[in-house]
């Protein structure tokens, strides 16, 4: 299905959280043929699996179910890599290989079943229901890579996992469940045709769908799977968050795609309803939280960083998934970049080469950005090279990838805050007049800390991809590798790698923290942006002209 842009014409196929493509794995034919839905959306070819290496003996699991809160520990600081220009896009990848590797073992040595392990203490711990956030979040990696031994021991263990046992309580999220074992499920199906794979997700998205069932299909926050119930949030009126219930609905498309069950679809795209009758005084943007029985807005908070991000990002990839069909999403998608560019964008003062978003509390812009925003560059770029009425916000897209990737260079480390703020062009900041080091940070680089630790995040390294991807520049290459070493350097901890408290001291602390998407998002990004040694994009792997990425790295 072709998409064609004033730029080149596009076939991308967007599948579900997680799902990538391997070349080189030779096709396996489905047991049977599945019904095709019959609007836009349609069913790709299948991918087969090639034979795997012999399977890598079970560790035994450690289970920990009294395990401290996050500390922090002393880190040390490990020699830094190679300079990008010393080294072959080959060797690049292969370090990077190799610490996926080394994350890996330490969580199978010390936290085998369990959700994440704690890469300092060396300790597992339990924070997505204790299904094995980590193994299926990040078995896609795994097969990317070439470790097919580990992808079969991943296999062995998700074919076991009871869903009805849950760690500790019985309320499950909808909107990490899905994102992490939902689209974890249905990429290891798409790249090794393995129906159990298939049959687990229907298992899990089942459980899940009483979360929708609400006046306005907006679901609730959660499940109880003890009694099969929806309950809300603990937000104002039992909110739910845009993020939460807009990011749902590629994962379960492509299940109705897969299945011919298009139940799940329908589901999905309900709570569309409740946002075309929305009326705000800024269209195509809305409140980060919304009563899931009435639709109605609670509060005047916008914001494209935590808790509406993905919403935003989930706009552009149904309209691309729909083969550039779904004139309803389309509009959402102008509508809801116009008013961005109107409302949000802000340009630090001294630094009109750099552009930022600001969130918008009533009229009043507020001069911060969180990093989980920095999947807009990417996002606008993707926009831009896909919908003809937006190819103008090219370069509002590189003056924001610009910012982003200032609030990485800016710190001693190399590595980005999870928020960081700027001088607006009144000269205004969010914690008054800046001194010393925010002073000079501000006037060298356009940006500080605001909440200065680290936890791995792979936004800005996201929309670097699709930068290289789109313009095969190698300078995006450079700023990848860069960043890579960053954290080479001060995260690469005891069994795996660990986010830090401070991105601005000399000598940070650990946090010992290393969620699921350090393996299924950050590491991947970091691959595949060294996937390729010519600028031939049908020779890479996850080709932009077959596949596109959703909210956790989903192919």
């Amino acid at each position: 299905m072709l998409i064609t842009t004033n730029h080149q014409s596009i076939l991308l196929l967007c599948l579900a959280s997680s799902i990538t493509l391997s070349h080189g794995a030779p096709q396996q034919q489905q047991q049977q043929q599945r019904p095709v839905y019959t609007d836009h959306y349609f069913q790709p070819s299948k991918i087969q699996k090639e034979n795997y290496d012999p399977y890598i003996p079970r560790p035994t699991p450690i289970v920990d179910e009294n395990i401290a809160p996050v500390e922090y520990y002393p880190s040390r600081m490990n020699e830094k890599l190679p300079d990008a220009h010393q080294l072959t896009l080959t060797e690049k990848q292969q370090y990077i290989k190799d610490a996926m590797v080394f994350a890996w073992d330490g969580y199978r040595t010390f936290s085998w079943g369990s959700d994440e392990n704690r890469p300092v203490s060396n300790r597992p711990v339990n924070t997505r229901n204790g299904w094995g956030a980590s193994i299926v979040d990040g078995i896609d990696t795994l097969y990317i890579m070439g470790l097919y031994g580990e992808f079969n021991e991943a296999r062995d263990y998700i074919a076991n996992i009871n869903w009805d046992v849950t760690h500790d309580s019985h309320l499950v999220q909808v909107f990490e469940t899905t994102i992490r074992y939902v689209g974890g499920l249905l990429s290891a199906y798409e790249l090794s045709g393995d129906e159990m794979f298939v049959q687990k997700t229907v298992e899990l998205v089942d459980r899940l769908l009483p979360a929708f069932d609400t006046p306005t299909g907006i679901p609730y926050q959660y499940v109880n799977f003890k009694t099969g119930k929806g309950v809300k949030s603990g937000f104002p009126d039992g909110a739910s968050c845009l993020a939460e219930l807009g990011t749902v609905q590629l994962e379960f498309t492509r299940l109705s795609e897969i299945t011919g069950d298009w139940t799940y679809h329908h589901v999905g795209q309900r709570v569309y309803t409740t946002f075309v009758q929305l009326k705000t005084n800024q269209p195509g943007l809305f409140p980060h939280l919304i009563n899931p029985d009435t639709g109605d807005a609670v509060g005047d908070y916008i914001s494209w960083g935590g808790m509406a991000d993905s919403f935003y990002e989930y706009l552009i990839k149904q309209y691309v998934m729909s083969g550039g069909k779904d004139d309803q999403m389309k509009e959402m998608v102008i509508q809801s970049i116009r008013s961005m560019k109107k409302y949000l964008i802000a340009r630090p003062k001294g630094h009109p080469e750099i552009a930022l978003l600001a969130d918008l509390n009533g009229e009043t812009q507020t001069p911060k950005m969180d990093e989980l925003a920095c999947f807009a560059p990417g996002n606008l770029l993707l926009a831009a090279r896909t919908i003809p009425e937006l190819t103008d916000i090219e370069e509002l897209a590189s003056d924001m990838m610009h910012g982003c990737y200032n609030a990485w260079t800016s710190t001693r480390t190399g590595i980005a805050p999870e928020v960081f703020a700027y001088m607006d062009e009144e000269g205004s900041t969010v914690v008054g007049n800046l001194t010393g080091r925010r002073e000079y940070l501000s006037k060298t680089y356009g940006v500080f800390p605001l909440v200065s630790s680290y936890i791995l995040r792979p936004e800005t390294i996201e929309s670097i991809f699709y930068f290289y991807r789109f313009t095969h520049d190698r300078r995006y290459q450079d700023m990848a590798w860069d960043i890579f070493n960053s954290i080479h350097t001060y995260c690469r901890a005891n069994s795996g790698f660990s986010g830090i408290g401070n991105v601005d001291a000399y000598y940070p602390n650990w946090d010992d923290r290393q969620e699921s998407f350090f393996f299924a998002e950050t590491l991947k990004y970091l691959y595949l942006l060294f996937d390729d040694d010519n600028d031939s994009s049908e020779q890479q792997q996850l080709s932009l002209n077959e596949w596109c990425s959703s909210t956790n790295t989903s192919f």
